[in-house]
């Protein structure tokens, strides 16, 4: 009998001290749970908690809701030659901005083109529905103020999620405006602007339809988007010759060594 209390009593401490255990290492976890907290350091995104809250926002609510059908139903039920005639006729109120901001750049032949452009399709092409300066061998090549500002060595500043509008950089944001000071945009009025505006980021977000899939099935959304924009911006500045930097070596190394 004895050692049947014996047993009984071992039992039960045993069992107590499985108890606490599970019980310690449940509390540890809630602890640990606790105490975990996000960091980013990426030093061209110094607010990318704002900018995540932002991402969401547009992508899983504006986009998916709003931007995305109006998009596929733009690209869907309207024929592509009233599409392209429409996104002509919109970029061809660029063209003068265009001829300043490339002739600042040192870019002559591209500043005689732009405003040869313009010439041409207000004229010949029906105040730039019909492209007929490509037509004849001058494509479009449109550079923003922004873009001089990137050529002459100015950062593009932290990297900035608007809610509604999506991705910017800081010198796009500082310099848009100087653009809208020469003619035609210049006699715009602000319900025409916002009505060339839309109908310009409409053609854009439905010539984006093929690239939905990438970003809805990247392991990261966010960062996938901004890598893209951020070096769409270095591309711009650079007319598609984007140098080298130390940087994308360190990171290239880094990823490297992780592969070994």
């Amino acid at each position: 009998m004895k050692c049947k209390w014996i047993t009984l009593s071992l039992l039960v401490i045993v069992a107590s001290i499985k108890v606490q255990a599970a019980e310690q290492s449940e509390q540890g976890a809630k602890d640990s749970a606790e105490t975990v907290v996000i960091t980013y350091n990426d030093p061209r995104d110094p607010i990318e908690g704002f900018n995540r809250a932002m991402w969401d926002f547009n992508y899983q609510f504006m986009d998916r809701y709003l931007y995305r059908p109006v998009a596929h139903t733009y690209n869907d039920y309207l024929p592509r030659p009233v599409k392209t005639g429409v996104n002509n006729f919109v970029h061809n109120f660029e063209e003068p901005s265009s001829m300043v901001n490339n002739a600042l750049q040192g870019k002559w032949m591209w500043a005689v083109n732009a405003g040869g452009r313009f010439t041409i399709n207000t004229t010949l092409g029906i105040f730039g529905v019909v492209d007929v300066a490509d037509m004849m061998g001058m494509p479009r090549k449109q550079d923003e103020f922004n873009e001089v500002l990137g050529y002459y060595g100015v950062p593009n500043g932290p990297y900035f999620m608007a809610p509604f509008l999506g991705p910017y950089v800081t010198r796009e944001l500082a310099s848009d405006w100087v653009d809208g000071l020469y003619f035609p945009l210049s006699e715009l009025t602000m319900w025409q602007s916002l009505v060339k505006w839309g109908l310009k980021n409409l053609h854009k977000r439905s010539s984006a339809i093929d690239q939905e899939r990438l970003v809805d099935n990247a392991l990261d959304p966010y960062t996938f988007v901004k890598e893209a924009y951020l070096q769409h911006i270095d591309y711009k500045v650079y007319d598609g010759d984007v140098p080298n930097t130390a940087d994308d070596d360190e990171l290239l190394d880094e990823y490297m060594k992780e592969l070994d």
